[in-house]
């Protein structure tokens, strides 16, 4: 059983009260293992890009994510996830920048926490969790670059199962 406990209450606009508890899968650890920004050239004189109101609709976002787990071990995951847009002679649309993103996470699940697939709830959820520290890490370095605060687009990460659905 997961023990709840409560952290404190919240008050939104004076009235509505929302308990805060412990997530079943904690963070216990993350860092950065590559971290690469650079001001697009823009070659074909197409003009200085300005990033603040920049749309992600289609360019080329690399998105690798992994999760590893000592065997016999249910509680403790390392997700490593990378984030990239590289920018490619061929793309379609480019970004302001070009970059090239990774950080690595160590995660422990609950012991007592039941779901139907652990290896998909740490895969789905710590990725979620990686992906802020990189849009975060991203908006915090280009926010004094010469084209503008880049933010990256918010992602909805899904199962493995939901992928296969959806192929």
């Amino acid at each position: 059983m997961v023990q709840h406990i409560l952290l404190g209450l919240l008050k939104s606009n004076g009235s509505i009260k929302m308990s805060i508890q412990l997530s079943p899968l904690q963070l216990m650890q993350m860092v950065f293992t590559k971290t690469r920004v650079e001001t697009f050239e823009d070659a074909d004189g197409l003009g200085e890009i300005w990033a603040p109101q920049f749309d992600f609709e289609g360019v080329n976002l690399l998105v690798e994510n992994t999760v590893g787990q000592q065997e016999n071990n249910t509680t403790d995951f390392l997700v490593a996830l990378r984030v990239a847009v590289l920018n490619e002679a061929d793309a379609v649309k480019k970004a302001p920048y070009t970059f090239d993103i990774a950080v690595q996470g160590v995660f422990k699940l609950a012991a007592d926490f039941t779901c139907d697939d652990r290896y998909d709830l740490v895969r789905v959820n710590g990725s979620a969790m990686l992906y802020g520290a990189i849009r975060d890490m991203l908006q915090q370095i280009t926010a004094r670059s010469m084209l503008g605060t880049l933010l990256l687009p918010t992602l909805h990460f899904l199962p493995e199962s939901a992928e296969s659905k959806n192929a």
